[in-house]
């Protein structure tokens, strides 16, 4: 024990008080000193964390593409599903487009809600198949006017008016080369002589022979009746029976032909106005311009064609099984549809040409 200003110190008190002393004058350095170390630690925690954003761990990166890869196959399931569903449907409502929806897989280890996902072909990719089986055809028919396919059903007043003037032409320039009254006549005044000749109609009789009025003049209203038919779809679908359409059908080539006939024995463009065959009687006939050809032509010349009809379906048919010649073939339709042969070349098709077989 000592003695201190007249107070008495132990050795032990003494020791007290110089670790107090020491530890309060030490306690700010170390305070300090801690404070730097944390702030310097601070920004590599910051900066490893940073990092590992960045870099997942192995573990994350299995765990995340195990959810990928599942919601691949969910997504794969969903969509041959729907590609069944819609093949049953195709044909009531085809959809250009594809869609499905399924439920993606839960993110993360917390379980979250599912994602949706989405898959549209897309028909401009060759490589996208998938929907080969349910993708719509292009309708051609949509892209087609609608007025010709009124044209194709109804008749073709254009091409038979062409074929008919066609016609027209072949028999004035035939009777030009081999009629010297008719070159003689086309002299003097057209309408004075036309109307002359017009004058000149009564009687039967004509005074041309019976192979001209009988056979010749009922030859060319069938091969008119034909131009009618040809450019008739309906018409020309018709088989010679017992049925109205096919009756109606050659009814309507009867009115073509007697038209046809009325102008040529009549019209401005006809025998009247051409070459007047009328204005001088000949032979031993006393009025050339008479009704025989007016009647005979359209009237026999539908039964030649009806004629020719039942030729074609009973005979030519039967003789094209029992001989399979094309030459053979040719021969008996040419020979035995004479008119319809003309017909055909007319229209600019081969005189054999048939509409319902090669």
């Amino acid at each position: 024990m000592k003695w201190i200003g007249g107070i008495s110190f132990s050795s032990h008190v003494i020791g007290k008080w110089v670790i107090t002393v020491a530890a309060f004058i030490l306690c700010p350095c170390f305070t300090v000193k801690s404070s730097a170390q944390t702030e310097s630690q601070f920004p590599c925690s910051i900066e490893t964390e940073q990092t590992r954003t960045r870099d997942p761990a192995p573990e994350a990166i299995g765990r995340r593409d195990r959810r990928i890869y599942g919601g691949i196959l969910n997504l794969d399931s969903a969509v041959i599903a729907t590609l069944r569903e819609s093949k049953l449907v195709e044909n009531r409502s085809p959809e250009p487009d594809v869609s499905t929806d399924s439920d993606g897989a839960s993110k993360g280890d917390s379980g979250g809600a599912g994602e949706k996902s989405r898959v549209k072909t897309d028909p401009d990719n060759p490589r996208d198949s998938r929907d080969d089986s349910i993708r719509p055809q292009p309708d051609h028919e949509l892209d087609q006017d609608p007025g010709e396919g009124r044209r194709r059903n109804s008749f073709d007043w254009n091409a038979a008016f062409k074929q008919s003037m066609i016609f027209l032409g072949i028999q004035h320039a035939f009777r030009v080369a081999t009629e010297a009254g008719t070159r003689a006549e086309l002299k003097g005044s057209f309408f004075k002589d036309y109307f002359k000749t017009l004058g000149n109609l009564r009687g039967w009789n004509d005074g041309d022979p019976f192979l001209v009025n009988y056979i010749g003049h009922p030859m060319m209203g069938s091969v008119t009746g034909f131009i009618q038919v040809q450019n008739d779809p309906k018409g020309v679908a018709e088989e010679v029976s017992l049925k109205k359409s096919y009756w109606r059908s050659r009814l309507k080539a009867f009115g073509w032909s007697f038209a046809y006939s009325t102008q040529f024995e009549l019209g401005l463009f006809g025998e009247a106005g051409i070459g007047n065959i009328g204005i001088r009687p000949y032979g031993k006939a006393k009025h050339p311009m008479a009704y025989v050809d007016l009647v005979v032509t359209p009237v026999v010349g539908t039964g030649w064609l009806v004629g020719e009809d039942m030729i074609d379906r009973y005979l030519i048919r039967r003789l094209e099984k029992t001989i399979r010649s094309r030459a053979f073939q040719i021969v008996i339709r040419g020979f035995l549809n004479p008119t319809r042969s003309f017909a055909n070349l007319i229209r600019g098709k081969k005189p054999w040409h048939r509409d319902d077989r090669e």
